[in-house]
């Protein structure tokens, strides 16, 4: 499950879980980072986007009412943490339900801060690839958030690799104007930065 971001930046009148609407926007605002936060510890996008569609139907049964924006935060962190957590108690992958809490003893305050800052640094960027048109926005998508080729993008899509190249091109001098500079080359970065954690992991 994919989905957008709020283009509201003010999150404080929707600190009222009761309402619908500020729980939409709530949704819609931390979801996308807050999967990529628990990716980091499921090891899964899939797992990381049942964990937190779970949290979410969690956090409306319960209602909840947040002082700041800041509470918020730290209460959707803190307990995707702990879903997370607890879904690698109950899997049956007890080699990395070990390793992640070996990993976990030496997990220092400071990491996890900035495992939430990386979370919602991606997620920004993600965002802006959703605001393309939707071919641009899925060959972007493929390219450099799930690092296929442009062969492998256009034999999906049924496109020629001319049509991906520009396509591509089109996108990313559109997000260049739409990023901030080094969140654009964070963009450029992501494949690198997935290849290296899978060799940091093996």
């Amino acid at each position: 499950m994919r989905t957008g971001g709020s283009s509201s930046n003010d999150l404080t009148p929707y600190l009222n879980m009761v309402d619908p609407n500020s729980f939409e926007i709530i949704f819609r605002k931390f979801y996308p980072s807050l999967c990529f936060f628990a990716e980091r510890i499921t090891g899964s996008h899939d797992d990381a986007e049942d964990v937190i569609e779970e949290l979410f139907v969690k956090l409306w049964n319960k209602q909840l009412q947040f002082e700041t924006e800041q509470h918020l935060k730290a209460y959707l962190y803190r307990s995707a943490k702990n879903a997370c957590l607890d879904f690698l108690k109950v899997s049956e992958r007890s080699d990395m339900r070990n390793t992640f809490f070996a990993e976990e003893r030496g997990y220092s305050e400071d990491a996890y801060l900035n495992e939430i800052i990386r979370a919602e640094i991606i997620s920004e960027v993600y965002h802006a690839i959703e605001s393309l048109s939707p071919q641009c926005s899925k060959i972007i998508t493929m390219s450099y958030l799930d690092g296929k080729s442009n062969q492998e993008i256009a034999d999906e899509l049924n496109l020629s690799v001319q049509t991906v190249k520009n396509q591509k091109g089109r996108g990313l001098a559109m997000l260049k104007q739409r990023l901030p500079n080094d969140k654009f080359q964070l963009l450029l970065l992501i494949p690198y930065l997935q290849l290296f954690d899978l060799l940091y992991k093996h």
